[in-house]
């Protein structure tokens, strides 16, 4: 009887081992130095699926019970622990938080799945989704790095003249914890949305000419500062749409002016000191973004004959006075 109770137990001990290992290989497989091509991509679209599927609470319904905050959710509070593991296994939080931006997914302060994104009047307006029928293949791999190119299809609500399919790219890092996890996603609509351009994207950019080499010159650009960190390219001009409609004859190193050009980002400067030029009819390359956003504006008039000889002492002396603050970024 002894040995028949002591082989039971080793017997116990066995199965327990092999379950453990079972569990421990499941929880890791993505953490090998080798992991696939087809898991990588698999990754992918199980997450960009769970995001886009998920049910979250409409925009009528304000709270759910008795939380008494203000914020969207998963109606299935299910789902917002399936999002935090993926958050915490394969997501870093960079990539976390534009994915939540790209699936509309914001949740109640204080909990730990909360997208940690601060929220600017046109920076939710993702154009894009991650199309998960789509086309995806891997771009380039290393020891550290993957890239996948994969594919993005449009909101319902996007004009027409946008383009219903448009490539993207998904990085993973292989990460200190010996865990692959997707680093960055991008798609080049969806990023000038997403850092803070906005519906102010169609401004600048006409998708039917412009072209994903456009877009990366643009953010060198503007989207950087001088330390290579990212900034904020929101841009809001006044009512008549300028940025500083006297500057012909004011000084902009005044008080008042100095303080509102002082809150404009890198981009909204350069764009303010390229108005002055463009009010003696300078002339732009066609379809870039100075172009195409003048070309709106019903007081501009190309000048064949632009010389910045025209600008006044106070035109100059602004123009000085703004690329001092642009390079201050």
């Amino acid at each position: 009887m002894r040995y028949k109770l002591l082989g039971v137990f080793c017997i116990g001990v066995i199965l327990l081992f092999i379950l453990n290992a079972k569990t421990v290989a499941i929880e890791n497989k993505d953490s090998n130095t080798e992991m696939t091509d087809e898991r990588a991509i698999e990754i992918i679209r199980e997450i960009a699926d769970f995001m886009y599927l998920g049910e979250k609470i409409s925009h009528e319904v304000s709270c759910r019970e008795s939380d008494g905050y203000d914020d969207y959710y998963f109606k299935n509070q299910e789902y917002e622990e399936k999002l935090y593991v993926y958050h915490r296994d394969y997501i870093k939080d960079m990539a976390y938080n534009y994915l939540c931006k790209l699936y509309n997914i914001r949740f109640y302060r204080g909990r730990h799945t909360q997208s940690r994104e601060s929220e600017s009047e046109f920076s939710n307006c993702m154009y894009y989704r991650i199309y998960t029928k789509g086309k995806f293949h891997i771009k380039y791999r290393d020891k550290k790095s993957i890239c996948v190119q994969i594919q993005f299809i449009k909101s319902e609500f996007l004009a027409e003249d946008m383009p219903k399919i448009s490539d993207g790219e998904v990085y993973f890092e292989l990460c200190e914890d010996n865990k692959w996890r997707i680093s960055k996603v991008l798609q080049w609509y969806d990023d000038l949305a997403y850092y803070d351009l906005g519906h102010g994207m169609r401004l600048f950019f006409d998708p039917e000419y412009s072209l994903l080499s456009d877009y990366e010159e643009f953010i060198e650009k503007y989207g950087y500062d001088s330390k290579g960190n990212r900034i904020s390219m929101y841009i809001s001009t006044s009512d008549n749409g300028e940025f500083f409609p006297g500057s012909a004859t004011e000084i902009i190193s005044g008080t008042s002016n100095l303080e509102k050009l002082k809150k404009l980002s890198k981009f909204a400067a350069c764009m303010a000191r390229e108005e002055i030029y463009a009010r003696h009819g300078k002339i732009y390359t066609k379809n870039s973004p100075e172009y195409n956003y003048f070309r709106t504006k019903r007081w501009y008039e190309k000048n064949e004959n632009f010389s910045e000889n025209d600008l006044s002492d106070i035109e100059k002396e602004n123009i000085k006075t703004i690329s001092e603050y642009i390079d201050s970024f």
